[in-house]
């Protein structure tokens, strides 16, 4: 029996705007029918940032596939960027597989603790050139949801992301 997830995935549509892990924001631009492994299975085709298609059975869509955040997470992420740092206090090498594995997760709050702290050691130069990439990264995938979200474009976005990293200074953090 299909999980409520693999349930939901029936209802994806052509057109439906998607998060697909780790590469951000897509849409939805075909279904169709492959064969896979010698059967026959639904599958989704999703554009992501222009040229790259993928194309994923339904019960894979299911786990790989969200919608875009919501105002209520939108508000979450706000709080994320305005919070005070967390503690660094792990070595490098347990700090990198932990972004990795936000990064590769694609939850917009987590690409929101990524981009908080990317941010503030950008500003004191204490990011490695892979720790600097993973926060580039985060970055870019939190622009192109809140643009889609919201219907910003990307210097809206840029903008909102700033104004809320800067209210940290001022609660004190």
């Amino acid at each position: 029996m299909p999980s409520d997830a693999a349930k939901s995935s029936l209802d994806i549509a052509v057109g439906d705007t998607v998060v697909y892990a780790a590469h951000g924001v897509g849409r939805v631009v075909a279904r169709e029918q492959k064969r896979v492994d010698g059967t026959k299975r639904d599958c989704v085709v999703v554009e992501l940032d222009g040229e790259l298609r993928i194309t994923l059975p339904l019960l894979e869509a299911a786990e790989r596939l969200r919608a875009v955040a919501n105002e209520r997470e939108l508000k979450d992420v706000g709080r994320t960027l305005a919070s005070g740092p967390s503690e660094p206090d792990v070595t490098w090498m347990k700090r990198m597989k932990e972004s990795k594995a936000k990064l590769a997760a694609c939850r917009a709050v987590e690409l929101a603790e990524l981009v908080r702290d990317g941010e503030r050691s950008e500003r004191a130069a204490r990011l490695s050139h892979g720790e600097r990439q993973v926060y580039l990264q985060a970055r870019r995938l939190l622009v192109r949801e809140l643009c889609s979200a919201r219907g910003l474009d990307a210097d809206e976005a840029e903008a909102w992301i700033e104004a809320q990293l800067a209210l940290s200074g001022k609660n004190g953090d």
